[in-house]
């Protein structure tokens, strides 16, 4: 308010004076030209200033900022206290009290608002972008579907247990009874080195979580248990698969590779119609990249695709005939499909 009357006055005395203009005038002009200087200085400049050094200017501008919270704050409290005072004793207006947090909205628009075009600056946006997307994703996107579990039945002789340990080069293998749908917990490698009699004296117990359940609820979970994988159940109480923390770290990071995974899947395009590829790949990116329109399913990846169609793991050689393409069976395991040859019709 200040600097708009010095401002003011400084044009009348020294500009408009000199061009004889009537009041109407000099009020119109006083308005143009004072707005343009006020967005210019106070918002323009200030603003791509910061937006070029931010980190450098902010340690500069902050304690500045402070003092003059500190300094006004009694002001401010008075007025607000008065004019809420005034509201509900004179007016009968009912006050609501809520303090506002920095709300995950907030935060998204902050992100995109300070992304630049450069590499690290985007790898980060990406970053912060999938951590807050963490509650509207669900656990049945982040699981190893049923049909991949490595497990062993609690009644598996102990040397049976290492050698798959040792085939699978996997830390931990999920024990059950009977069936899938019946998970009793699961064991750890290092637990052999125990000298256990059996299964059961080294079987840790393991969390059960349902499908619907969100990533960053699931990531409270194992913090607060202090565990590491759960057994995920449908709407019927079936397995679904398991999830692990890493596997929902993925979901913010992307993969993570460790010494025992593997870099790339197969994928290769033989002809115009004719593919080759790893059954652990997504159905999304097939699409994406291929054009290979897959029905809408439950499953996330080829492998689990062809065996819900095939309604069992297909033997080598077998071809599965469906209305948009054949598969050919090239390499299976005991739990789902290695490697399979596509043919588009």
């Amino acid at each position: 308010m200040v600097f708009g009357i010095l401002f003011e006055e400084l044009l009348h005395t020294h500009i408009w004076s000199r061009f004889g203009l009537g009041e109407g005038a000099i009020l119109v002009g006083n308005t143009i030209v004072s707005t343009f200087v006020i967005l210019f200085i106070g918002e323009l400049v200030p603003k791509a200033m910061f937006k070029a050094r931010a980190a450098s200017l902010i340690n500069t501008f902050a304690p500045l900022a402070q003092f003059f919270h500190i300094l006004f704050k009694p002001l401010t409290v008075l007025l607000v206290n008065t004019a809420q005072w005034v509201l509900s004793n004179l007016f009968q207006v009912k006050m609501v009290y809520k303090k506002e947090a920095f709300t995950k909205v907030d935060l998204a628009h902050f992100i995109q608002q300070t992304n630049t075009h450069q590499e690290q600056q985007e790898l980060n946006t990406d970053l912060f972008e999938n951590a807050l997307s963490l509650p509207d994703i669900k656990v049945r996107k982040c699981l190893v579907p049923r049909t991949e579990i490595v497990g062993v039945e609690i009644q598996t002789p102990l040397e049976e247990v290492k050698a798959l340990f040792i085939e699978t080069k996997l830390s931990k293998l999920i024990v059950y009874n009977d069936t899938l749908d019946n998970i009793v917990g699961y064991i750890h490698q290092l637990d052999l080195f125990k000298k256990p009699k059996d299964i059961k004296a080294i079987i840790h117990p393991i969390l059960l979580v349902t499908e619907s359940m969100n990533a960053a609820d699931l990531i409270n979970l194992f913090s607060k248990k202090r565990k590491s994988i759960a057994w995920v159940v449908d709407e019927f109480g079936g397995t679904a698969g398991i999830v692990t923390m890493e596997d929902v770290l993925e979901e913010i990071f992307g993969e993570i590779n460790d010494e025992y995974d593997e870099q790339e899947f197969l994928e290769k395009k033989l002809s115009a119609n004719e593919y080759l590829f790893s059954g652990r790949l997504e159905l999304d990116y097939l699409y994406e990249k291929y054009g290979i329109d897959f029905a809408v399913d439950s499953a996330e990846t080829l492998s689990g695709y062809l065996i819900h169609k095939h309604e069992a793991i297909p033997k080598v050689r077998e071809v599965i005939h469906l209305s948009h393409f054949d598969a050919e069976i090239l390499l299976v395991s005991d739990t789902r499909i290695e490697k399979v040859k596509l043919t588009i019709h």
